[in-house]
């Protein structure tokens, strides 16, 4: 990773595409500082796996669904004194 550029509030606002496709492509983080002193910071952020199609996830979530709802339910008559389940 390069070091980090510091740059001007008003740069960031002029060519915040340029910035962004630098951090994406060359790994560069940014900090931003803002007209009132503060700053900002614009870095990558490392993704620790590929990302998940959403059909993916719609096709768990509805699984999950369909599991629980056909799960069996456990009341508390069906425990013992011990918290074995008994049936």
């Amino acid at each position: 990773m390069n070091d980090v550029i510091e740059i001007t509030e008003e740069e960031a606002k002029a060519a915040l595409g340029v910035y962004l496709s630098l951090v994406d492509r060359n790994r560069c983080v940014f900090r931003i500082q803002l007209a009132n002193g503060s700053a900002a910071m614009l870095s990558p952020v490392i993704q620790s796996g590929p990302p998940i199609d959403p059909e993916v996830i719609e096709q768990v979530e509805d699984f999950k669904k369909a599991f629980m709802s056909d799960a069996v339910k456990i009341t508390p008559d069906d425990i013992d004194d011990q918290g074995v389940d008994i049936k």
